[in-house]
């Protein structure tokens, strides 16, 4: 009776249960996607900026959806433990969005400093690079009952408005301790795994979690260099008065490059 109780011990034993292999993670690296539909973000963006006249928009936007693809994709990486975070992309070289042509904000590096609460940033904007420096963005998020799973990780649904007035949806889990995420969203009991901005039509993803030991020591950081160095508020006053200069005043092209 022993050997058959071990048995089935060992044959539960050598599942990969989800609680055994996801519990409690210090640190480690987690793979996002993020997708910006453009068929509904162009159509804000042409709304806004005035570039095309308001009766041709739906002329514009059934060419656009014919010759170019629906989602803007790209892969980013964090590397978290429970101090610090880095989130950056994938690829390095990566490059803006060729049809959807927003030329801003989308290779952000992003190391956070939980510690200090403090943020640095990497991004690019036109043909310029800035070094912004500043505190960690305060959310104010409410907790809700909504669960689902993500990554095989069960995350919890928390809801925010962002400067405000940006409806913003986060799913975190329990299970990461870091209280980090995807960009410099943060301040929630766990760590993001998915971000949906449905207003601006962007979702953040992680497709994948691997727990190792890592550390700021090992990360390639964000670094001055002969980059522009700023705060979010001057970055804020210089970006908008550039879009202006380009003739695209859109506040989803800002909010996007003030993720």
């Amino acid at each position: 009776m022993k050997k058959i109780a071990l048995y089935i011990l060992l044959s539960f034993s050598s599942f990969p249960v989800h609680a055994q292999y996801a519990a409690f993670i210090n640190s480690g690296k987690i793979r996002y996607e993020r997708n910006v539909n453009t068929f509904a973000a162009m159509n804000i963006f042409l709304s806004e900026t005035k570039q095309v006249p308001e009766d041709q928009i739906p002329a514009f936007m059934q060419k656009y959806r014919s010759t170019s693809p629906q989602f803007w994709k790209d892969s980013f990486d964090l590397f978290f433990n429970n101090n610090y975070s880095l989130y950056q992309p994938v690829n390095p070289d990566i490059d803006f969005s060729k049809t959807f042509a927003i030329p801003v904000a989308y290779k952000n590096q992003v190391y956070s400093d939980f510690e200090r609460a403090e943020v640095t940033t990497v991004k690019q904007a036109f043909e310029k690079s800035f070094f912004v420096k500043d505190s960690l963005k305060k959310i104010k998020w409410k907790l809700t009952d909504e669960t689902r799973e993500i990554a095989g990780y069960q995350c919890h649904r928390a809801n925010a408005l962002f400067f405000d007035s940006i409806y913003v949806v986060a799913f975190y889990t329990d299970e990461i301790l870091s209280r980090g995420g995807p960009e410099s969203f943060n301040g929630l009991p766990g760590m993001i795994l998915g971000l949906a901005i449905p207003h601006q039509h962007i979702t953040i993803f992680a497709t994948s979690v691997t727990g190792f030991d890592t550390a700021p020591d090992k990360w390639k950081l964000p670094v001055q260099g002969k980059n522009i160095v700023t705060n979010n508020k001057d970055f804020n006053a210089v970006t908008s008065k550039m879009l202006k200069d380009f003739n695209l005043t859109s506040p989803w092209v800002q909010f996007f490059m003030d993720l």
